[in-house]
């Protein structure tokens, strides 16, 4: 009875280093990438936002 309690308790103690090796992958790791990528598509944005902006003046330039 001790034994195979012991064995699951490590089995338990294995599992949770395993996730907190995942968890830790995923917060130093992929979340820098997708802070990188998201900051990317606001800057194409931002960019693409200037230039509608732009081309409208044009337009408000020439029907006035």
């Amino acid at each position: 009875m001790i034994i195979e309690t012991e064995k699951v308790i490590q089995n338990l103690d294995k599992d949770v280093a395993l996730i907190k090796q995942k968890l830790d992958t995923l917060e130093n790791n992929h979340l820098a990438h997708i802070k990188k990528d998201i900051d990317r598509i606001l800057y194409i944005l931002g960019a693409v936002g200037l230039v509608v902006l732009g081309e409208l003046f044009v337009l408000l330039n020439a029907v006035l």
